[in-house]
């Protein structure tokens, strides 16, 4: 039986824990009928869905590590995420842990059209930064020069005080430390072990690893500089690092990043996790010989007689198989699929629309209450009620502002734009959000691999589409 953990949320705006009770009714009634087993619960409480700064819903991201659980079931899916960024990136981040989300209201299913609309909308990402959003941009530019904090979780040692970054007097000592140590030769492992074995929690609650230090040490926040990517200027905010301590880490950062790079063979295993193996149907995995110096994949199940296959030469011939059937044709074909896909999952209205609604309301209540007044009623009778109005209005219109720099809804030509930007990288070396966004698996037998691409008919049928080649002998490794 599949196990599920149920995931609700409402909003701050015209919600209760009603719509909690009512969400998890729906969903327990629909693992009941589809013989799925709730194992679990995560609920955020007036917290809006177009962020994910969620403290539940971070927590179960971080725990479908742990293979509990292979379903979030939700009640419809703009509970998991209304931002269609948000929500691709994090679906990925459950289907890489063995988990997917299901909607108790909605029959929308992981379909191969809608692995690709996830990965143009990750490659959106920079369009949305540079072209898409230039509106979107102008609000992020008003909001950082007010000093505002535009990230999703404060960095470790800091807090939002008013939307603005604060020293976090409990942790900002810890952030001290941490640079202090790395400046003076520790490395990573001693320093997060020891962070662990003391029970402290890392930026978003969990255990540290070593990429939060990897991302930690080189941010110039911590030095009172607040930079964004895509906007060209350093706002002062709080520092916690002195200088010459910030300066240390990072000579010592550029020391051991160039020890790594003498130890590394700096080879990527595109494919992992979609080679097949044709003769007994297991994965294959990536594997070296010579110190590195070459690179197969070769089949993990001990009783296949493991033929290997030289992983460049396979690399190369997939990319060649890929250029030749990424038509302009073809690639309108899977943006049309991507956004067919896109349109049918976003059709819940938005956060603007609906606080705008919520507004008009809120102003029709005042208006209602001011002609009562001139029409002879109480002033004392209402005034306490127009005061709850006029906050609520200051409230919606603070929100409206928040929700329109979330990012635009998108048209046709903003994926097809994303498939063709994807397909240009494949000529620059960067191979793997192509693989990640059409290959569905690549079956490989005899010398002939055959690529599934995500991609179906409109009858779902053939199931897969499908390119076959021919790898060349040179591919093949013979070692038994």
């Amino acid at each position: 039986m599949k196990k599920a953990v149920l995931y609700a949320r409402y909003s701050s705006y015209n919600q209760t824990e009603q719509s909690i009770e009512g969400q998890t009714h729906v969903c327990e009634k629909y693992a009941h009928e589809n013989g799925i087993e709730i194992v679990g619960n995560y609920i955020d409480r007036a917290i809006s869905g177009t962020s994910d700064k969620r403290p539940e819903f971070q927590k179960m991201i971080s725990d479908s590590k742990n293979g509990k659980f292979d379903i979030v079931l939700v009640y419809k899916l703009d509970r998991f995420a209304r931002n269609r960024f948000d929500s691709a990136l994090y679906k990925k981040k459950l289907r890489e842990n063995g988990v997917r989300v299901l909607s108790a209201t909605e029959n929308i299913t992981d379909t191969p059209e809608g692995i690709i609309m996830e990965g143009l909308l990750e490659a959106m990402d920079e369009y949305y930064s540079a072209e898409l959003s230039r509106k979107c941009k102008r609000g992020l530019e008003e909001s950082f020069k007010k000093g505002r904090f535009l990230g999703m979780v404060a960095p470790f040692g800091y807090k939002v005080v008013d939307h603005k970054l604060a020293v976090d007097e409990q942790t900002a000592p810890i952030a001290a430390e941490i640079f202090e140590r790395y400046a003076e030769g520790e490395r990573y492992t001693d320093i997060v072990s020891d962070l662990n074995r003391r029970g402290i929690p890392n930026a978003v609650g969990n255990k540290w690893i070593r990429t939060n230090l990897s991302k930690m040490l080189p941010n110039r926040i911590y030095i009172g500089e607040y930079t964004r990517s895509t906007i060209d200027e350093v706002m002062p905010c709080p520092a916690i690092i002195p200088k010459e301590i910030f300066d240390k880490a990072q000579e010592s950062r550029k020391a051991r990043a160039h020890l790594k790079r003498e130890r590394r063979t700096d080879f990527t295993y595109y494919l992992t996790g979609k080679i097949i193996c044709g003769n007994c149907g297991g994965r294959m995995a990536g594997q070296s010989a010579s110190g590195g110096k070459y690179h197969y994949y070769t089949c993990a199940y001990g009783g296949c007689r493991k033929e290997s296959y030289n992983a460049s030469a396979l690399h190369e011939a997939v990319k060649n198989a890929l250029k030749t059937y990424l038509t302009s044709d073809k690639i309108e074909e899977l943006s049309l699929a991507a956004y067919e896909q896109y349109t049918c999952e976003n059709q819940f209205p938005s956060d603007g629309d609906i606080v705008k609604s919520q507004l008009e309301k809120v102003e029709r209540q005042i208006k209602n209450g001011i002609n009562a007044i001139l029409n002879g009623a109480e002033i004392d009778s209402l005034k306490a009620t127009l005061s709850e109005l006029e906050n609520r209005k200051r409230e919606l219109e603070k929100r409206l502002d928040e929700v329109e720099s979330q990012p635009p809804k998108l048209t046709y030509d903003h994926f097809q734009w994303a498939m063709e930007r994807i397909v240009e990288r494949v000529s620059d070396g960067d191979f793997k959000q192509l693989v990640d966004t059409l290959i569905n698996s690549v079956v490989i037998k005899n010398k002939t691999a055959v690529i599934f691409i995500n991609l179906t008919n409109e009858n779902r049928k053939p199931e897969l589409e499908k390119i076959s080649l021919k790898v060349a002998a040179s591919s093949v490794d013979t070692r038994q």
